[in-house]
């Protein structure tokens, strides 16, 4: 099959007649719940009510759907600039503030999501030392030599060990310890890794659990005898006293003495949120409004310390998992990959078993799955609140921490990821979205938009990339990172509050030039979001894997193999597997979920043992399945080995088990064997690039197609499993048009058809077969027709005065005659003249609002970005270009224009009648309607960043009392190109009705 037809997605197309039938109700227009919401950072409650509400009418201006409140308090981290024990988290200011945010959502609409504590909403202020707040272990240790005797005191702990310096809150160290154990080993081998890191090898069976021995602090014990070292270990219980957010110095109340991270180990430190929010911030008034507009209780990724996590009932939860006693393996716990993120040995000396170096084994990993079991805990309880409260729980589970980030994400009813942690590719993103996908959870929300060093810095069009990816893997939720308070507050000046000392990204409000465009933006996110939130996401392949902790950017499969040949694919751990909807029929796995055609075990050793039996019953149930590379035969822990190694055996008898090697290896193989891609694009190498996500609303019979080409301008031959007598249409995010697509061929087997994506550029391809495939459609056309479309007629453009033909689904061929016309006329529009509206501080820089100038630049002969342009070279603002051209239009003729690169934001008119949106990944639109006969004046409006503006004001910024924590990231970098550089160029194509 050879099909012509190379549909530039895009507002090109005519607008279709009031009589065409559409895909999507209210995809122009989508409702609220579908908008990107703005995480509101408010820098404490001393600021004015009126900016607040000013603030949240402006995030409703721009068309978002809410916010989400977070108060900022400076990162947790203080110090404080007014006296947070009047302004702080809870105290009655605060639910002053409050309060007005939510009036103002009320009364524009808006969906209002809370943090549950300041900073992270990690935790809540509180009395010190008391049930539900965070707790470590921590120890001490000396040595004996082989038949001494030792008696005296019980070492007492090391709480001196090494944190991870910078964005979170030290460890204060003060406070009680409590022992929990004395231990003994003998060290056989000790190493130096790196630096001053050393590891220390005990041997197993002299581990002595010696805590019965100890009396009123004290302990006798020798020895063995022999020639060796011996190792005695006091571990002790503390709180980590660790805040989320910094104090008012010398604080006489609890209010002011900042809040203090929560145990995330048991349900009691969720618990100690919930009743701060019960009995301190949620009076009848507020919560009467929460009702209204709330709809979500938020939690971010855990930023948190502890020489090891620790909750008291631990000992109990782990031998009732495990069967044995926690005691005497305590001293190998103390793992980097127990510490935030597996980045670094609490202590330097870090002590193991002989053949576990690498994790510190299978003791290591029953603690995790003992701490696992208490966050889950803890997750429950929050959703159980949240339910009783008629709003949900939507948090950043597990990853960073030492325990199973798949299991987690099931217990969330809204699961979040952001798109700063998850950045090293889309890939990423799917190790979390499998197990949101296969436990129901159908909306995903991500933190979208924060970037390192990018403060003032951040592109429209870089931003909507962000999106892309997300969208691509079905994470459908945006949540925009952030609207900064735009009000005055003290020590800052323009351009106002920035959150992080200008570290991250971005600080949107009204300030930013671009502000008055976003609204495209938000149109442009809300409609992917309204079609990728129906019905079911239907994915092809699940790979199995497991780590814990999460590490980024580890374990993957290359991503660009699987798209080369259309599949869908993302990652379960082992407690997927055995949840109730793990369930194969007719050799499909989660029929009602995903829809998983095939699993991948992908150079993997480790499964649970049910996890390992849950495989076998796929394999039983017909689910291909297709190990590459290593076996899974270790079981996870201590238990189960004899079981996962029968299980393992078993699996390997199925007909339906394909064993390979990595090299011999690749999607190729699933293609040969007959498991097909719902959407299929046949191996192609220009494929390798394109996203496609699948989504199946059974209640309107429809199927709809994501595509996201992140590769080079291309075009991509799909054939889509859909019904045969599907209508198809292709749905523009950007303009809310919804275009019945024309030109296919229909098989027994689905769609096919040929589509022409540029570099970044989106679409969805929407499929019903509730409406009647209509009876005109074309199957291929000659090289020279562009477009062919349905609107009054069934329409053909043409490129040039040669004749042409389209070959219609009935079998006909139809001939369009040549014309003595000239060829496609094409010209460069201009000379243009511009004016800019500079945005800069006032005069002093006194205020956070700043001054807008107008600079009338004239006449430009040639268009280039604003640093060639004496006058504007450093400048942020809003640039407006005009110029006129001169047409002479009939009925048979469209026209374009293509703007060339959009550097951030554009908007455009023709006769004081704005264009629609313009897709900065292929900005050109159909002007056929908007152009009449003879003279037309075109106006182009293009926005900047303000990183220019702050660059050359750096010295003179102020947020919270000083300025940039980096300015490198200002004075080191270039100024940032901006404005209209075209060329922009106005063609004309032959319009002909075809039938």
């Amino acid at each position: 099959m050879n099909i012509s037809q190379l549909l530039v997605v895009s507002s090109l197309a005519a607008i279709p007649s009031l009589s065409s039938p559409v895909a999507v109700e209210d995809f122009n227009s989508p409702p609220i719940q579908y908008r990107p919401k703005f995480r509101y950072w408010l820098p404490d409650a001393s600021v004015p009510l009126q900016s607040v509400i000013n603030d949240v009418d402006s995030i409703a201006s721009v068309g978002a759907g809410g916010l989400e409140f977070l108060p900022f308090y400076n990162y947790g981290l203080g110090p404080a600039l007014t006296d947070w024990s009047i302004y702080g988290f809870g105290t009655e200011a605060f639910k002053n503030v409050l309060s007005a945010a939510l009036n103002a959502s009320v009364a524009q609409g808006l969906m209002f999501d809370f943090a549950l504590g300041p900073n992270q909403g990690a935790g809540v202020p509180s009395t010190v030392e008391t049930l539900g707040l965070a707790k470590e272990l921590v120890y001490g240790n000396i040595t004996i030599q082989s038949g001494e005797t030792y008696a005296g005191v019980i070492p007492a702990p090391n709480i001196e060990f090494n944190q991870i310096m910078g964005f979170m809150n030290d460890l204060e160290l003060w406070g009680t310890n409590k022992l929990v154990a004395v231990v003994a080993g003998r060290a056989v081998t000790n190493m130096l890794r790196e630096g001053y890191y050393y590891t220390t090898i005990l041997d197993e069976t002299s581990l002595t659990d010696l805590t019965n021995f100890t009396n009123q602090g004290n302990i006798t014990w020798s020895a063995p005898e022999g020639n060796g070292t011996w190792i005695l270990f006091g571990i002790y219980e503390r709180y980590t006293n660790q805040r989320s957010c910094a104090s008012v110095a010398n604080a006489t109340t609890t209010l002011g003495n900042g809040s203090w991270i929560v145990d995330h180990w048991s349900q009691s430190g969720a618990k100690k949120v919930t009743d701060f929010w019960d009995q301190q911030i949620l009076s009848d008034d507020i919560f009467s409004l929460v009702e209204k507009v709330g709809e979500y209780a938020w939690e971010d990724s855990m930023e948190m310390q502890a020489a090891l996590p620790w909750t008291s009932d631990l000992p109990s939860r782990f031998e009732l998992i495990h069967g044995y006693r926690i005691n005497k393996y305590l001293p190998i716990l103390f793992h980097a990959t127990n510490s935030w993120g597996g980045l670094l040995s609490p202590y330097n000396v870090t002590y193991t078993l002989g053949e576990y170096e690498i994790d510190g084994g299978p003791y290591v990993q029953d603690y995790k799955t003992a701490l696992g079991q208490g966050y889950l805990e803890y997750l429950e309880h929050y959703k159980n609140w949240t339910s009783s409260k008629s709003f949900k729980l939507s948090n950043q589970p597990g990853y960073n921490m030492p325990i199973d980030m798949t299991q987690a994400v099931q217990y969330v009813q809204v699961p979040e990821l952001e798109s700063l942690g998850f950045s090293e590719s889309i890939n990423e993103y799917r190790q979390f979205t499998g197990a949101a996908h296969l436990a129901g959870r159908n909306v995903i929300s991500t933190e979208v938009g924060a970037v390192r060093g990018e403060a003032y810095k951040v592109r429209v069009p870089a931003l909507k990339n962000l999106f892309d990816g997300s969208f691509a893997t079905g994470v459908n939720s945006m949540v925009i990172h952030g609207y900064a308070y735009s009000g005055e507050y003290v020590g800052t000046n323009w351009p106002g509050f920035t959150p992080f000392q200008y570290e991250f990204s971005e600080m949107w409000n009204h300030r930013q030039p671009a502000w008055k465009h976003l609204d495209d933006l938000m149109l442009y996110s809300a409609r992917n979001s309204m079609v990728m939130q129906r019905g079911v996401p239907k994915l092809d392949i699940a790979f199995y894997y497991f780590e814990i902790p999460y590490r980024f950017g580890v374990g993957a499969y290359p991503e660009s193999n699987m798209n080369a040949f259309g599949y869908t694919f993302e990652y379960l751990g082992p407690e997927n597997l055995i949840s109730d909807h793990a369930v194969v029929v007719d050799g499909v796995l989660a029929p009602g979920g995903p829809g998983y055609k095939a699993m991948v075990i992908y150079n993997q050793t480790q499964i649970t043992p049910k996890a390992s039996a849950a495989l076998v019953d796929f394999a039983r149930n017909g689910l291909p399945i297709y190990v590459v590379g290593a076996v899974p035969n270790k079981t996870i822990g201590t238990t189960g080995q004899k079981d996962v190694s029968a299980n393992m055996e078993e699996l390997l008898k199925y007909d339906v088990v394909h064993t390979f090697t990595i090299d011999e290896f690749s999607a190729s193989v699933l293609s040969e064997d007959g498991v097909v891609p719902r959407t299929n694009t046949q191996g192609s190498p220009d494929a390798s690039g394109l996203y496609t996500f699948w989504t199946s609303d059974t209640e309107t019979q429809s199927d709809f197609v994501y595509l996201y080409n992140s590769g080079a301008d291309s075009s991509f031959i799909l054939s889509f499993s859909v019904h045969p007598n599907s209508s198809p249409f292709v749905l523009n995010a950007w303009n809310g048009d919804q275009i019945p697509l024309t030109v296919y061929e229909s098989t027994s087997t689905g769609i096919t058809t040929s589509i022409r994506l540029r570099s970044n550029q989106t679409t969805i391809i929407a499929f019903s077969s509730a409406q009647k495939q209509t009876e005109v459609f074309a199957t291929n056309h000659s090289s020279n027709i562009e477009v062919v479309q349905r609107t009054e007629c069934f329409e053909a453009w043409v490129t040039n005065s040669s004749e042409g033909w389209v070959a219609l689904g009935n079998g006909t061929r139809v001939f369009i005659p040549s014309t003595n016309s000239s060829d496609q006329y094409k010209t460069t529009l201009g000379p243009w003249d511009l004016i800019v509206d500079a945005h800069a501080p006032s005069a002093i820089n006194d205020a956070v609002e700043g001054n807008i100038s107008t600079v009338d630049i004239g006449r430009l002969a040639d268009l280039t970005p604003w640093t060639n342009i004496r006058g504007i070279e450093h400048t942020s603002g809003v640039g407006t270009y005009s110029t006129t051209f001169n047409i002479t239009t009939d009925n048979q003729m469209a026209a374009m224009i293509d703007f060339g690169p959009v550097l951030h934001t554009l908007r455009a008119w023709i006769n004081e009648q704005q264009l629609p949106s313009v897709d900065p990944t292929n900005p050109v639109v159909d002007i056929s309607g908007f152009i009449v006969d003879g003279n037309n004046n075109l106006k182009v409006q293009v926005t900047t960043s303000l990183f220019n503006a702050v660059k050359a004001n750096v010295d003179l910024v102020f947020s919270y009392g000083s300025g940039p924590e980096t300015p490198a990231y200002y004075t080191e970098e270039d100024w940032q190109e901006f404005g209209l550089i075209g060329p922009v160029e106005l063609r004309t194509l032959r319009k002909l009705c075809v039938v």
